[in-house]
């Protein structure tokens, strides 16, 4: 490994000196006012060359059952063929969007990207290795039945070029052989989807998605025409949504050839929010079958809940008296966008849940949330059970 990094950076060393003085290749680029072509290359080489070090799949590995929260470390994230186990089905779990981190920030250490991974799957991970009673008499922890990987990646960064990414991260380490399942939240479902519909996705390593609060139709927040009715929060939103990956995330109303449409419709005049990614992969139905969706409904009732975080009773409050009203949704995510408007294989709605509630997380700070996302982990991981006795 250290000899093929070595190779690695030498090569690059080399291709920048190379580049210095190509002239020729003048009329193929686009030169600034104050950088020479060899510069502008250099710079390009360089960006795409750490663009592909944010990202990384980890395999989850313990000796102790019964984790906690704050007992979660990076010792426990390894190579993804450490202590391989071929005889159980494989859980990849990826995580959505971080608007804090940005594309134009420098590489993802091995520490951040543990830190990204715990800032959604702290909860899920410590669930994870403790018993659990699933629906059907099933008894045990999820860990001792599966092997759980995680896959991290900067979010701030196209989706379609993130889901290229994973697909190859996990062409890399499974075979059509394995059963894999991949648990992914919010952002992390339309990187699965980019995943599956990618060209590279030649072995058809992934079996099933199960995604969890996952905006196929977008969500109004990273929307043009919803935001510019807000007003301050409205400047902060578009601030958290300025990057390629936070724009992919715009809500879309389903007009183009082979999409269902979706209620209600954002609209700005005459203009319709249209976001021709999203719409293209909604179009793609060739992995439905294989998809399986939940949704959370916080429902008008429910904003101010004590259980849900200061930061999602404000959302949902936004969201239920917006231009239009989206009555039914995390928050965040109107529940048609998570349930892919009734397009996927398999649909849950899960009442009374917040966006971070979603992915197994209680940050509201009362035990009764904590209930509540331990009960919404234990129905999530017993579909996955069926999903994979199916397989």
């Amino acid at each position: 490994m250290k000899r093929f990094l070595s190779f690695r950076i030498l090569f690059l060393f080399f291709t920048l000196l190379s580049f210095a003085s190509c002239d020729y290749l003048q009329d193929r680029l686009t030169p600034s006012d104050s950088k020479s072509v060899g510069e502008q290359i250099k710079d390009y080489i360089i960006s795409a060359f750490f663009a592909e070090q944010n990202h990384a799949l980890y395999k989850f590995s313990t000796v102790f059952p019964d984790m906690a929260v704050g007992s979660l470390s990076p010792l426990y994230f390894q190579d993804p063929y450490f202590q391989r186990d071929n005889s159980k089905a494989k859980i990849v779990l990826i995580h959505g969007w971080d608007f804090a981190e940005r594309q134009t920030d420098p590489p993802t250490d091995f520490n951040k990207k543990v830190a990204n991974l715990l800032g959604t799957w702290n909860q899920g991970l410590a669930f994870i290795t403790q018993t659990t009673d699933l629906p059907g008499g099933y008894s045990s922890s999820v860990y001792d039945t599966f092997e759980i990987y995680v896959f991290t990646y900067r979010t701030s960064d196209y989706i379609e070029v993130n889901g290229r990414r994973f697909i190859d991260s996990l062409n890399a380490a499974f075979t059509s052989s394995d059963k894999v399942v991949v648990v992914a939240h919010s952002m992390g479902g339309l990187v699965s989807r980019a995943a599956i519909q990618h060209a590279n996705n030649t072995e058809n390593v992934i079996d099933h998605i199960v995604s969890l609060g996952t905006p196929y139709y977008g969500s109004p927040y990273s929307s043009p025409q919803y935001t510019g009715n807000l007003n301050t929060i409205g400047t902060i939103i578009k601030f958290m949504t300025d990057t390629p990956g936070g724009q992919g995330l715009a809500y879309t109303n389903g007009i183009s050839a082979g999409v269902t449409a979706i209620t209600p419709p954002i609209t700005d005049g005459t203009d319709q929010a249209f976001n021709f990614f999203l719409e293209s992969m909604i179009a793609n139905t060739s992995k439905d079958s294989i998809t399986t969706v939940y949704g959370g409904d916080m429902g008008t009732a429910n904003c101010t809940g004590p259980d849900h975080a200061a930061t999602y009773q404000a959302a949902c409050t936004v969201i239920t008296n917006g231009n239009p009203v989206f009555s039914n949704s995390d928050g965040i995510v109107p529940l048609k966008s998570a349930l892919l408007n009734n397009r996927a294989g398999t649909e849950h709605t899960v009442s009374d849940m917040d966006h971070s509630q979603m992915s197994f997380r209680n940050e509201g700070g009362t035990g009764g949330g904590l209930t509540k996302v331990k009960t919404h982990f234990n129905n999530v991981f017993a579909e996955v059970l069926t999903i994979v006795n199916a397989l």
